[in-house]
């Protein structure tokens, strides 16, 4: 099931239920917030919007795939900010047509208060700066 909610500066947020849970830091995620746009398109240094020119295209289902990698994995936090927890991973491209085997960085918060849901911020290239 994918509910959409447009937002004003950072573009379509879809929520997904998993098929498959999967286990990280030994909470069953059982659902997903995708910041599609932001992730296909990136901020504006500003943080006004999103930028005009894509720099990936990943889909949805695309993101489920990365997600899928972090099955079974600890991870620690990068930074906590209330009950919130950020995280920042570096991990390769699972997607065969696209960016196969290039690292990327992926940045996702999970809040505590709902610690089966995987809020993914962004996922860009990390052969850029």
């Amino acid at each position: 099931m994918i509910k959409k909610k447009p937002t004003e500066n950072r573009g379509r947020i879809d929520t997904v239920t998993l098929r498959k849970p999967i286990t990280l830091n030994r909470s069953k995620i059982t659902s997903v917030v995708i910041e599609i746009d932001h992730i296909n398109y990136g901020l504006k240094k500003d943080g006004s919007g999103l930028n005009t020119k894509a720099r990936s295209n990943f889909t949805i289902k695309d993101i489920e795939k990365f997600l899928k990698l972090l099955d079974g994995e600890e991870i620690a936090a990068v930074d906590h900010t209330g009950k919130i927890s950020r995280f920042s991973v570096r991990i390769d491209s699972p997607i065969k047509e696209k960016f196969f085997g290039q690292t990327f960085i992926m940045i996702f918060d999970i809040d505590s208060d709902k610690d089966n849901e995987l809020h993914t911020i962004t996922l860009f290239p990390g052969w850029q700066k």
